[in-house]
């Protein structure tokens, strides 16, 4: 199979993991709007780890999965300060806005990779999160304070993301993929336990459904997007996702009538073409 092949399957694997994550989204922003966010956080966790420990066990992988116990829990705190933070940001702010400040999480992530992993980075990737803290500023420059306020805590939850990111690179030297993710959805479920028992609201069964679906479509999801980068290169992926703000903002516009100012528009492309750009330069220099 050719190079070309493989790059197509891969991209049939990346739009799986985007239709799920749509629908990820659309949950999520219908649960935050009437429950408290660690009670979602929590469930979303919990039903992954279901799915997931069985398959742990079926594998064989359970062996020395609690090696390294430092490292680890430093990721699982980092991931759960990202997603109980994203999941704020996503009911007080515009999924678009929300995806915009996203945007800055590869360059974000560089620049710890530089600092941990001693990794080298361009001067390109530099100005890149630059022009990006920047659109960031014209996005938010006209909101009131407590929407600015929201993007900044946006902006801690994105780099707790990419720092866990970091760790879960230095971790896969020495964990498989499966028990990364156990770790990530079993350990979540632990952090989020007290605070969603302390702030837990009875519901209905339809929410509890979705809550659960929630935690399903992001396992699925999550293994539809390793399934895509170990089939294609990343080079052919990496710029068709930053095109994932166009159903972002039609879900956003036609089932939450969020309307993105001239603004949200304007930083979105500034951040995606940068990006792009930044992709060309690097794979022609």
């Amino acid at each position: 199979m050719t190079i070309k092949d493989n790059n197509f399957n891969g991209l049939y694997w990346l739009i799986f993991n985007e239709l799920f994550l749509i629908v990820h989204i659309i949950l999520i922003k219908t649960l935050v709007a009437d429950l408290p966010i660690f009670q979602i956080v929590f469930m979303r966790s919990i039903s992954s780890s279901v799915i997931l420990i069985p398959i742990l066990f079926f594998t064989g992988r359970q062996k020395n999965i609690f090696s390294n116990l430092g490292v680890n829990l430093s990721r699982v705190v980092l991931s759960f300060l990202a997603i109980s933070i994203q999941f704020f940001t996503i009911s007080n702010i515009q999924l678009a806005q929300v995806s915009t400040i996203g945007y800055l999480r590869p360059s974000i992530m560089s620049i710890f990779a530089y600092f941990i992993l001693s990794e080298k980075q361009s001067k390109g990737r530099w100005l890149v999160l630059i022009i990006g803290f920047l659109s960031i500023l014209l996005v938010f420059s006209p909101e009131n304070q407590s929407i600015q306020l929201v993007a900044l805590i946006a902006l801690l939850g994105t780099c707790c993301g990419a720092l866990s990111t970091i760790v879960q690179k230095y971790l896969s030297k020495s964990f498989s993929e499966i028990q990364l993710m156990v770790w990530y959805s079993l350990g979540i479920s632990f952090l989020s336990l007290p605070f969603c028992l302390y702030f837990w609201v009875d519901v209905f069964f339809k929410e509890t459904l979705f809550m659960i679906s929630t935690g399903l479509l992001a396992t699925s999801a999550q293994y539809f997007y390793i399934r895509a980068f170990k089939l294609s290169q990343a080079s052919f992926l990496a710029p068709i996702q930053y095109f994932h703000i166009i159903p972002v903002l039609i879900i956003g516009y036609i089932i939450f009538l969020e309307v993105p100012s001239i603004q949200t528009l304007i930083g979105a492309l500034i951040i995606i073409l940068s990006l792009i750009g930044l992709l060309i330069w690097e794979k022609n220099r």
